[in-house]
């Protein structure tokens, strides 16, 4: 576990952001910091894009009440088998995003103290 632990990297990458007024939220958002807010094609969804490469993605979504972070990695699999065996809760196993995986995959859990989070891998 040690070496692949230490080489994998594992970051922040996308933040969910709840909103139940995509108008005002894209407007907030678009003026106060300059970002793009955009509809997603085939989702209930908006990518909020930021002007430089700097930070992780994010996105608006109707259907969370809770800031939602997701963090990369190489294999979920491997991640949910560990986040269980070290006192997390598995919400939502392996998921495709988009037809055949083209997003690649999620899953949602729990660390030990409550707090919702998401794997992200291109595989």
């Amino acid at each position: 576990m040690g070496d692949k632990q230490t080489t994998e990297k594992n970051y922040f990458c996308h933040i969910v952001i709840p909103s139940k007024n995509y108008q005002k939220s894209k407007i907030f958002f678009e003026k106060i910091f300059g970002w793009k807010v955009q509809e997603v094609p085939r989702t209930n969804t908006l990518d909020v894009l930021l002007p430089s490469e700097k930070g992780p993605s994010a996105e608006l979504n109707s259907e969370e009440d809770i800031i939602v972070p997701s963090i990369s990695t190489s294999n979920i699999d491997t991640k949910l088998k560990l986040i269980e065996e070290f006192g997390g809760k598995i919400l939502e196993d392996k998921t495709p995003i988009g037809e055949n995986a083209e997003y690649g995959h999620y899953a949602l859990f729990e660390d030990p103290q409550g707090n919702k989070m998401c794997l992200y891998s291109e595989k």
